[in-house]
């Protein structure tokens, strides 16, 4: 047994994430138990402040890092408490930190979070800043995740495509007989949570109730469509910078629209981005969702619609595999946690477009004193 603790708070800015993750002999995975740290709305509106340039950044970037660490440490200790487990019992933290830029073509990502300080805590090695040696050797940094769908979602003989939908879609391509590849899509759940907030004041049309009422525009869903970033071929990876407010001003006719007309648009251009997405690679497969638009129903059965009109053979949450939709990703930062502490090489060539694999991640050794 080895049991390392995964930390993952995404482009949704919701909560912290925090999986408990068991690497057993002959290679088998398993989650034992996880829960949800969540920010409080001064958080929350701290690391959207963070995401676009501003005032005295620096010295918010520094403080926001200290916060994260502090959340992870409470959201550690309970889980351990709960599990009656002590830090000793654990091989080591592997921990995402709070993406607030990601600028590959300049070579660079930020991710937030104090994990000297998270080690200090918590009394648990630290490993971290998993995206930097990937864009060193070229990469994109992003996404992370398809390599670890590949080992634990990989059908040996039906296609199979994994799509995350967080504040970002990614999709991860499992074709038999190929290496695995992936690439960001485009929104998920963030130009939906952007207008349910504005308009709605509340944090997402969650089940898509409001979406599912309205009518989609077309003039305004082909005004979105219009951004170059959906044209270029993978390896390809986003983020707020691109699809934020201002992207969603772009459309004049969209800013004519009530609210749940505004909530199906966007809803149906994260559909149609995933399904066009996956439509590039040809084969027919299955569909899983994870991450939190698996939860919204009508999403789903967008999805499901654009995807049936392709040709695949099923859309479904990844739960019916036999995978936790939701900590699925903190699952994979332990994963990338486990392979750092054992210097095992990742290849990440044909999904983040990287040189050669590559050991990814850096350390922060707990304290003796802690």
């Amino acid at each position: 047994m080895a049991l390392y603790i995964g930390l993952m708070s995404g482009t949704s800015a919701d909560a912290i994430d925090v999986a408990l993750v068991d690497f057993q002999k002959g290679g088998r995975i398993r989650l034992v138990a996880a829960l949800e740290k969540k920010w409080s709305e001064e958080d929350r509106k701290a690391i959207n402040a963070l995401c676009t340039p501003g005032e005295n950044e620096i010295h918010r970037a520094g403080m926001f890092g200290c916060r994260y660490a502090q959340a992870a440490a409470e959201g550690i200790r309970e889980l351990l408490i709960r599990q009656k487990l002590t830090p000793e019992d654990i091989t080591a933290i592997a921990s995402h930190g709070q993406t607030v830029r990601h600028e590959p073509e300049n070579g660079f990502s930020v991710q937030l979070g104090n994990h000297a300080l998270l080690a200090a805590l918590t009394g648990i090695d630290v490993t971290c800043d998993f995206r930097s040696m990937d864009l060193a050797l070229g990469g994109q940094g992003a996404p992370l995740v398809p390599a670890f769908h590949q080992e634990i979602c990989a059908s040996p003989d039906t296609p199979r495509y994994i799509v995350n939908i967080g504040g970002i879609s990614n999709v991860s391509v499992l074709i038999p007989g190929r290496n695995v590849s992936g690439f960001d899509t485009g929104p998920g759940n963030t130009m939906i949570d952007l207008l349910a907030r504005k308009y709605l004041n509340q944090p997402s049309d969650f089940s898509g109730e409001h979406a599912s009422s309205g009518t989609v525009s077309a003039e305004a869903l082909e005004e979105l469509l219009d951004e170059p970033y959906f044209k270029a071929e993978p390896p390809k990876s986003t983020g707020r910078e691109l699809f934020n407010g201002d992207y969603l001003n772009r459309s004049s006719i969209l800013q004519n629209l009530c609210p749940d007309d505004m909530l199906a648009t966007v809803t149906e251009l994260t559909a149609v981005t995933i399904v066009q997405g996956i439509d590039l690679f040809g084969e027919k497969g299955e569909i899983y969702v994870c991450g939190g638009g698996c939860h919204n129903s009508h999403l789903m059965e967008r999805i499901a619609f654009h995807a049936g009109r392709s040709g695949h053979l099923k859309v479904a949450g990844i739960r019916e595999i036999g995978v936790d939709p939701d900590y699925l990703e903190a699952m994979a930062f332990a994963w990338l946690g486990y392979k750092f502490i054992n210097r095992e090489k990742i290849d990440m060539t044909g999904i983040t477009g990287s040189s050669e694999p590559e050991i990814m991640g850096a350390l922060y050794p707990a304290p003796k004193s802690s």
